[in-house]
């Protein structure tokens, strides 16, 4: 470098790039170095395009979190949402602690995510209230046009879930903090393979709520049955092991998040699983599933 130097009189030019050559790399390097620290400290990364779609299926999952009417806590909400990550996708749960019981899940499998880095299931607790109000808060200000929403955890932050909005360049224009409690383990959930289901039927959104409202009388639930019959076309027969009648029982109580699901959707379907227990599926195009259990 140096004989070349005393041999020519390089340009003024030449001598600049020359000169910011090293400088370049060496910024280079340590943005690299950094980049790859970060993701080496991420415990997992989701990143989804449908945040407003997200809020709204969030929504019947708050409602059966809320506690009963009648209780000292009433109207409040319990901080017994689940947000679990795994290389499949994402699932949030949410389940009522009074009779009726019934669990909830939003379901986002791997497919509609736009991003998902992670290598073991981790699950987190959170107020699933709190996580809807931010999601909120944070589009109004920035719109949801070209936006996408970010879930991460980090090693050395086990309280808190890393919430983030990215514009279409990859920038984030939002970025907070949500509380929550984290713990390993694994979140008992339904089995949704198809053989776990001994019928399956679908039916449009409109016929779903004409059931409901028809099953309701003033929102508490009534003692009567709807005798559903194929030859009506009120309903598709997607999957059956061929034994009738199939008795399918759910109760009304929570009919306001049902409904809220169901209007994301332009069909509903209904399951009954081996042990008996009925489960509503609402199928949410772009998003995943919202599906509820029904206890026994």
């Amino acid at each position: 470098m140096s004989s070349s130097t005393s041999s020519s009189s390089p340009s003024s030019s030449e001598e600049e790039t020359d000169s910011q050559s090293p400088i370049s790399m060496s910024s280079s390097s340590s943005s690299s170095s950094s980049s790859s620290e970060k993701k080496e400290t991420l415990l997992f990364h989701v990143e989804l395009n449908e945040v407003r779609l997200l809020q709204k299926a969030l929504r019947p999952l708050c409602e059966i979190a809320y506690f009963p009417d009648g209780m000292s806590l009433a109207g409040k909400i319990r901080d017994s949402g689940h947000f679990c990550i795994s290389p499949d996708g994402v699932l949030i749960a949410s389940t009522t602690s009074f009779p009726p019981h019934l669990d909830a899940y939003l379901e986002l499998p791997l497919a509609t995510l736009a991003a998902l880095r992670c290598h073991k299931d981790h699950v987190l607790r959170l107020n699933l209230r709190l996580l809807e109000d931010r999601i909120a808060a944070s589009t109004t200000v920035n719109g949801c046009d070209g936006v996408s929403a970010c879930f991460s955890g980090e090693k050395y932050r086990h309280s808190a879930l890393l919430y983030s909005l990215r514009d279409k360049e990859g920038i984030a224009v939002h970025s907070s903090e949500i509380r929550i409690c984290s713990y390993p383990g694994f979140l008992a959930t339904l089995d949704w393979s198809d053989y776990s289901y001994q019928l399956s039927i679908e039916m449009p959104t409109e016929t779903f709520k004409q059931l409901i409202n028809s099953l309701s009388l003033y929102g508490f639930a009534v003692n009567e049955e709807v005798v559903l019959r194929a030859e009506a076309e009120v309903y598709k027969i997607l999957r059956s092991r061929s034994r009738y009648p199939y008795l399918l029982e759910f109760g009304l109580h929570q009919k306001s998040a049902f409904l809220n699901a169901a209007s994301l959707s332009d069909r509903v379907r209904l399951h009954q699983l081996l042990d008996l227990r009925t489960v509503l599926e609402v199928p949410v195009k772009g998003l995943g599933s919202i599906l509820f259990c029904f206890k026994l």
